[in-house]
């Protein structure tokens, strides 16, 4: 069973659709019911600050998934809430499970950073199994993540390059949104889902 975090910060409907391809689903803020689920996906569109109010009820719970070794899915907001804290909401702390912080783009065209965008896998990861360098996904994003530790896996190029896959242990990571990427973003979740 994969549980997906419900913190009112996401399109949950769409990430559902897409895991139920490969296995069965709970969407829930119940810490009971998100303990017993196999695998955790924690979803995220909208603000830093909103997201990190929202989702205090739910930390220790994220902590001890985390802790242990549940393999854990932050996308989008998900990914840069693992961090410290955030341009985007100073003052208020994120999760803490990465080292670093979150920034927003600087010198580009226009903002957000919304479309098709290439990963450059610059580290082996499973959630990559299978799927060719520099293939395409889709983002939606006016910050990235900025880490503090070796935990890097793809990059991408939009003024400048920036983290848009990351990995430590078993917490994982993408800036893009596998659930609107296609079958290339399909075979991301494939892979989360299977994997030990």
């Amino acid at each position: 069973m994969i549980g997906i975090i419900d913190y009112n910060a996401g399109n949950l409907r769409s990430i559902q659709k897409a895991v139920e391809l490969y296995d069965k689903v709970i969407i829930t803020n119940n810490s009971e019911e998100l303990l017993a689920c196999d695998k955790i996906i924690l979803p995220g569109v909208g603000n830093f600050g909103s997201a990190m109010e929202n989702l205090a009820p739910l930390k220790e719970t994220i902590y001890k998934i985390v802790d242990d070794r549940v393999p854990f899915l932050g996308i989008c907001l998900g990914m840069q809430i693992l961090f410290e804290e955030s341009e985007e909401k100073r003052g208020i702390k994120g999760l803490g499970i990465i080292k670093g912080n979150v920034i927003k783009f600087k010198d580009v065209e226009k903002l957000p950073h919304m479309g098709w965008n290439s990963v450059k896998i610059v580290k082996d990861c499973p959630l990559f199994e299978g799927i060719k360098n520099n293939s395409y996904f889709y983002f939606v994003h006016s910050y990235h993540v900025n880490p503090d530790e070796d935990c890097i896996v793809g990059k991408t190029e939009y003024g400048r390059e920036f983290p848009s896959v990351i990995n430590k242990d078993n917490v994982f990571a993408t800036q893009f949104h596998p659930e609107k990427s296609g079958k290339i973003g399909l075979k991301i979740i494939e892979n989360f889902v299977e994997l030990l």
